[in-house]
């Protein structure tokens, strides 16, 4: 076995090493969609994070630092989140050095919560405010072998409502093995290693909550389509809220009505997510997702509907590289992702490959 080889099973067994045992916590702070949640189309329309990109991404490289490398163009990558009740999201990424062996990229993240309706213990009104969560990030990344990268990126940040404040610092690291053949990747990414930090007495302070993933992508010679396969969570066993599995009861009878999940299989299905890219044409792609944990999550008693379900599409016009998606929480609404390439002088328009 090559030591790189051997190296991927060390990262993966560490990945693995730190799963906390069912039901515990895992973070001392909650998470924030400025730096937990991919604001990106393209990503959101695969179900989740595409963990092993066979080629270099624009878009993910905020949120997976091996996803630069030297095929991506030096452009500026914006992407949009339009959320529930007012809230939206965004990130900004330049590649700075993309070329060679190493590359990297300086971005920044925000999310804003809306404005909220200020009173006093009494009930007087007191004005109104608002809140959000800010991030500036720097990553890079270094090809290794040809096949390997290795990625990591640092971030700080602050969160904000009202007065109330906190400042965050983490780190992300990635790393991707992609085949010889360029028909798949291997990846494994660790994320938010690192602490909130209290400036007002207020905010809760503590570990950011870590998620480690793993993920799969595989398309075939002359295929129109290319499999997304991503392990999430993958630090905490359980994801199901609490009395998931509990027996019911019948209220009139008061006989016990046993639970019959399949509690390891219902476990094993809320870490999976993934999708499929669709080759529609020269400049077109599609994309179907699907986040298992999502739909659990987000289920209505009596309504299963299409929780959990994406649905996106890419595609150039003219000079325009656009990604546009759709993510379905709830069947009372939805999330809606954009995704814009500003293109620099002396940039080319390049025709997207077929798994991208």
């Amino acid at each position: 076995m090559s030591t790189l080889c051997r190296c991927w099973c060390i990262a993966v067994l560490i990945a693995a090493g730190g799963t906390r045992s069912v039901g515990q916590n895992t973070s001392d702070v909650p998470p924030s969609l400025a730096w937990d949640v991919s604001a990106d189309a393209r990503n959101a329309a695969l179900g989740g994070l595409d963990v092993a990109p066979v080629r270099g991404d624009g878009w993910s490289m905020m949120l997976h630092p091996s996803a630069i490398d030297s095929t991506i163009d030096k452009n500026i990558y914006t992407s949009y989140l339009d959320f529930f009740a007012g809230i939206r999201a965004g990130a900004m990424a330049i590649p700075l050095h993309p070329s060679g062996r190493r590359a990297s990229y300086v971005g920044v993240r925000f999310a804003s919560y809306g404005d909220f309706e200020g009173s006093t213990a009494a009930g007087d009104p007191t004005g109104d405010f608002s809140g959000g969560d800010y991030a500036m990030q720097y990553g890079m990344s270094w090809t290794i072998d040809t096949l390997w990268v290795l990625g990591v990126s640092g971030f700080a940040g602050l969160r904000n409502l009202e007065q109330v404040n906190a400042g965050v610092v983490g780190l992300d690291v990635g790393l991707v093995r992609r085949s010889k053949n360029g028909y798949g990747a291997m990846g494994i990414l660790i994320s938010n290693l690192g602490i909130q930090k209290d400036f007002s007495g207020i905010m809760p302070e503590g570990r950011l909550p870590r998620n480690v993933q793993i993920g799969l992508t595989q398309s075939f010679p002359n295929a129109p389509f290319t499999f997304h396969l991503r392990l999430h969570r993958l630090e905490t066993w359980n994801l199901a809220p609490e009395g998931t599995y509990d027996d019911l009861y019948d209220p009139l009878t008061g006989q016990v009505i046993p639970n019959e999940t399949w509690v390891w299989g219902d476990q094993f299905f809320r870490h999976l997510s993934g999708g499929v890219t669709l080759n529609l044409g020269t400049h077109l792609r599609g994309y179907v997702g699907y986040n298992h944990q999502r739909q659990k999550t987000m289920v209505a008693a009596g309504r299963t509907g299409v929780n959990g379900l994406s649905l996106g599409i890419r595609g150039q016009f003219r000079n325009v590289d656009f990604n546009v998606a759709r993510s379905v929480y709830h069947f009372a609404g939805s999330s809606t992702h954009l995704g814009l390439v500003l293109r620099l002088p002396n940039q080319a328009r390049k025709t997207p490959p077929a798994n991208a």
